[in-house]
């Protein structure tokens, strides 16, 4: 045995594995990342908790869906409520998160494109540390296939067995050679069906069943485990009892849904993307919400189980919002507080004080260098997003002044904004500025832009936008709309 321990050490060191045994050991923390798509932040109970009862309560007053597991995430660790998607859609926002660059420099700025395989990822990172890295779930950063099951672009996950790239199917089954969909339409095609799904078929059991087994298959090794949801994105349809569990409540359309009395930015889009509001599609999606829950739940009983449960650094996160309906829309896209906001909680007993409400400003883009500083990890890559460690670390501790930075999805232009502890300020090609006040307009119905007492402000946001212009290479901030929206902000 010691001679095999010998022979470990010497090949982890040729390897450039670091300070791991033949059993693993206390310095490596495990890493479970669990990522929803197209989440509401206001779904989740611990949010409710630091918003009025006006903005908790958004689909009218008792229409909630309880969340105890996430909301268990909260307490024991840190909520932060100024969490944003970096690009809010889908592909751009995960490749921003799985490797801490900008959507522009990752390779993958729109859906659907291919990440570059010269970019670092947390899975390269820490695969090199000794970790095994599993992805289970929806990928969507290897170009168009779909699902394309254990794709060829892959990140540098070394388990990619149930990783699939594109679609939101609702039903799986296991094969001798891994899972398929197992679902189709009349013509014989795959679908998002969900007929006769249960707790075993339906897309977030199967998936949560396979995190689990990869994670107590890791044995003594420390592990980085995602588990990516295709849910609660649309369509909004659910397994029972979940479809049915929120029908007796009364949903009623947002405040800001019909508002013919404001006005409403150009970047928002044409009047053929509004939605016309349905009570029955917030049930299926709360009921899909709480099935993720329930399922959180499950990760939590394994990981106590297995003795692994305060050694594992547990972040939960989304790759962007959801609308519901404010402001007329469904669904991403925009820089609305619906669209572009993320839940953000991170448990870490170890070393994160339990019960913190981070209030500074935070990107998907700060997630990759976040958790390797939370595990203790270094590298010589030079990250764009930041490492939050010493802040959650520290109870919350951090400097006034913070700033993230967002972009819509796409080569062409149309908007990118700065956000700090309370302000947002969107620059786009067809429009004025638009300044939003969280504090006077949690709503975002007005523009204060030009006020009297914004100008400091605006001026403030408008200087960050253009470092990180020049600094982090955004193309969306060379637009002679966007130049001069910028200039009109720093020139009041």
């Amino acid at each position: 045995m010691k001679i095999f321990a010998l022979v470990f050490c010497i090949i982890g060191c040729v390897a450039g594995i670091e300070h791991i045994s033949v059993n693993g050991s206390d310095d490596k923390p495990n890493v479970l990342v669990i990522i929803t798509d197209e989440h509401n932040f206001r779904t989740l109970g611990c949010y409710r908790d630091t918003l009025s009862t006006e903005q908790a309560e958004m689909w009218g007053p008792g229409s909630v869906v309880e969340t105890p597991h996430f909301d268990r995430l909260a307490k024991e660790g840190v909520l932060c409520t100024r969490a944003y998607a970096t690009a809010p859609v889908c592909s751009p926002c995960r490749a921003a998160m799985i490797t801490g660059m900008y959507p522009q420099n990752t390779g993958v700025p729109t859906n659907n494109a291919e990440l570059r395989a010269d970019v670092p990822t947390l899975a390269k990172v820490m695969a090199n540390r000794g970790y095994q890295t599993s992805f289970v779930g929806k990928w969507h950063l290897g170009g168009d296939g779909k699902p394309e099951w254990a794709p060829s672009i892959d990140g540098g996950f070394k388990n990619k067995t149930y990783m699939f790239n594109r679609g939101h199917w609702k039903k799986f089954s296991q094969t001798k050679n891994g899972a398929k969909v197992d679902a189709r339409d009349k013509s014989g095609a795959l679908s998002y069906g969900v007929a006769n799904a249960d707790k075993e078929s339906f897309s977030t059991d199967f998936l949560t069943d396979r995190a689990i087994e990869l994670m107590a298959e890791s044995g003594n090794q420390p592990f980085l485990t995602i588990v990516s949801y295709p849910d609660p994105h649309g369509p909004n349809t659910v397994r029972a009892p979940y479809d049915r569990m929120y029908d007796h409540l009364r949903f009623l359309p947002p405040r800001t849904y019909g508002r013919d009395n404001v006005a409403v930015p150009k970047w928002l889009g044409n009047d053929k993307k509004h939605a016309v509001f349905r009570g029955t599609q917030m049930s299926q999606y709360f009921g899909m919400v709480k099935c993720i829950d329930d399922n959180l739940g499950r990760i939590f009983a394994a990981l106590k189980e297995s003795g692994k449960l305060d050694s594992t650094i547990i972040m939960m996160t989304s790759d962007h919002g959801d609308l519901c309906y404010e402001h007329d829309r469904l669904n991403k896209g925009n820089p609305y507080e619906g669209s572009a906001r993320v839940p953000m909680l991170i448990r870490f007993p170890k070393r994160i004080p339990a019960g913190q409400t981070y209030t500074h400003p935070m990107g998907t883009v700060d997630v990759t260098p976040t958790l390797l500083g939370l595990a203790g990890i270094e590298t010589d890559h030079e990250f764009e997003g930041r490492n939050l460690t010493g802040q959650f670390v520290g109870n919350g501790a951090g400097e006034g002044g913070q700033m993230t930075f967002l972009r819509n999805s796409g080569t062409n232009p149309q908007w990118v904004c700065a956000v700090d502890e309370r302000y947002k300020l969107v620059l786009s090609v067809n429009d004025q500025p638009w300044l939003f006040d969280a504090e006077q307009d949690p709503d975002e119905l007005l523009n204060f832009y030009r006020r009297p007492g914004s100008a400091v402000v605006t001026q403030r946001l408008a200087k960050a936008l253009q470092q990180y212009g020049a600094e982090r290479g955004d193309a969306h901030l060379q637009h002679p709309a966007i130049v001069a929206s910028l200039e009109k902000c720093l020139s009041q």
